[in-house]
C-alpha cells in the first residue's frame, strides 16, 4: 500500500507542469496520505455490509482534452483517503479510462482492497436520450464495448469483471438480456450519490445517508472536473456510515 500512496504523491507533484490540473495538489494528496488512518475494519465482522463503487468515466471528448490540455479526469487523494482508511472499494473503469491511464489502473490492482469491474468502453449509451451521450445503435457495437474494456481489464488488473454498469445507468429490457448472455451481472447502484457536475456537497451526503441500508451499492465517481465534491462527501460518509454499524466490502 506504501507504493500506491507514493504513486499519488507523485501524481500530484507533477501538477505545476499539467495544464487544467487545478482541483488537486501535491500537498493535498501527501495531507490525505499521512493522515492517521482509521480503519474501517474495526467495524465487527458482523456488522451491515454496504458496498462502495465509484465510477472511472472516459469518453472521447475527455480523452483528447487529455492529449491536448493535459486535463485531469480523476482526484488522487480519493484514492489515498480510501487507502488510508482501508476502506474496500469497486471501481467500475471505462475501458478509454484505463487506455489513458494504465498506470494507475495496475497501481491500484496491486491491492487486495480494490476490485475493478466493466463500465463499457468510452461512455457511449446503450439506449437513445440518456443525457448527453453518443447512442450505440447495433448490437454489434453494444458487445464490442464490453469485450474490448474486459480484454483491457484482464491485462492491466489481472482481474476478470463479473460486473457490468451502463454508461449514465441507461438501460432497458432488452440491453440488460444482452449483458447477461455475455456472463455478466449488471449494477447500476441502489445508493445513487448524484455527485456529477454537483458542488453542494451537504446534498451529495444526505442522499448517501439516506439510501443506505444493509446490502446497498453506492455509486459515485473519482473526483476531477465532473465530480468536484467526491473526496469531500467521503470524508463524511464513510465515517458517519461506520458509526452506524455499516462495513464496507467489494462487491
Amino acid at each position: 500500500m506504501r507504493m500506491l500512496t507514493s504513486f499519488l504523491i507523485g501524481i500530484a507533484s507533477l501538477a505545476p507542469t499539467w495544464p487544467g490540473f487545478q482541483h488537486v495538489h501535491a500537498a493535498s494528496v501527501a495531507a490525505a496520505a499521512s493522515a492517521a488512518p482509521v480503519a474501517s475494519t474495526t467495524v465487527a465482522a458482523t456488522g451491515k455490509p454496504i458496498y462502495l463503487s465509484l465510477d472511472l468515466d472516459m469518453n472521447g471528448l475527455m480523452y483528447r482534452k487529455i492529449r491536448s490540455e493535459g486535463k485531469v479526469w480523476y482526484d488522487p487523494t480519493v484514492f489515498a483517503y480510501l487507502e488510508q482508511r482501508k476502506v474496500p472499494a469497486t471501481f467500475f473503469v471505462s475501458g478509454l479510462f484505463a487506455v489513458a491511464y494504465p498506470e494507475l489502473i495496475q497501481n491500484l490492482a496491486s491491492s487486495s482492497q480494490f476490485a475493478f469491474e466493466n463500465h463499457s468502453y468510452d461512455e457511449s449509451s446503450f439506449i437513445p436520450h440518456c443525457y448527453w451521450l453518443r447512442t450505440l445503435t447495433t448490437d454489434k457495437e453494444k458487445i464490442r464495448q464490453v469485450e474490448d474494456t474486459e480484454q483491457i481489464l484482464k491485462k492491466e488488473t489481472g482481474q476478470t469483471a463479473a460486473l457490468f454498469r451502463f454508461p449514465g445507468a441507461c438501460t432497458n429490457a432488452q440491453n440488460d438480456a444482452l449483458i447477461r448472455s455475455l456472463g455478466y451481472t449488471v449494477n447500476d447502484g441502489t445508493d445513487i450519490s448524484g455527485d456529477p457536475f454537483n458542488k453542494d456537497t451537504s446534498a451529495i451526503v444526505r442522499a448517501v445517508l439516506a439510501q443506505a441500508a444493509p446490502g446497498a451499492t453506492i455509486l459515485m465517481h473519482v473526483g476531477g472536473p465532473n465530480a468536484p465534491r467526491s473526496l469531500a462527501v467521503l470524508e463524511q460518509v464513510v465515517p458517519k456510515l461506520e458509526a452506524q454499524g455499516y462495513r464496507f466490502e467489494k462487491l
